[in-house]
This record gives structure tokens, C-alpha cells and sequence, in this order.
């Protein structure tokens, strides 16, 4: 479960960011998981479909995940 402070000074996205990166690391998210579609994860985190593409951007960039059509 993702959770989010709009308190905190970190931006939403690197919130969502190192918590997904940190479920890879501890084996939480294994290989072959499916990660929630950036549509369904923003309605469901309240936030803008934007910063869900730009966390999963940065894990696609540091090769966390890979991204798959359909």
C-alpha cells in the first residue's frame, strides 16, 4: 500500500517512487508482478495522473521496471 503526505516536502512522486522501488527491493513486488495501471493508481491515490507517469518513469529509467503495452 502506497501512502501519501501532502505534508511532507518530498514531492508526490518521489513518494510514490521510493515506496514502489522500496516493495522491488524487500521482495514485496516480485518479478512478473503487475503494477497498477497510472489511471487506476491516481484515482485510488487522489492524485494527478502526471506524477503516478513521472514516478514510474524514474523506476522505467533505473530499470526497476520494465513497461509492457496492453
Amino acid at each position: 500500500m502506497i501512502y501519501i503526505s501532502r505534508e511532507s516536502k518530498e514531492p508526490l512522486y518521489m513518494q510514490v517512487y521510493a515506496q514502489i522501488k522500496n516493495e522491488i527491493l524487500k521482495g514485496t513486488l516480485k518479478e512478473g508482478d503487475i503494477l497498477t495501471g497510472s489511471r487506476g493508481l491516481a484515482k485510488i491515490l487522489n492524485i494527478s495522473r502526471n506524477t503516478v507517469d513521472n514516478a514510474y518513469g524514474q523506476l522505467l529509467a533505473e530499470g526497476y521496471i520494465i513497461s509492457k503495452k496492453g
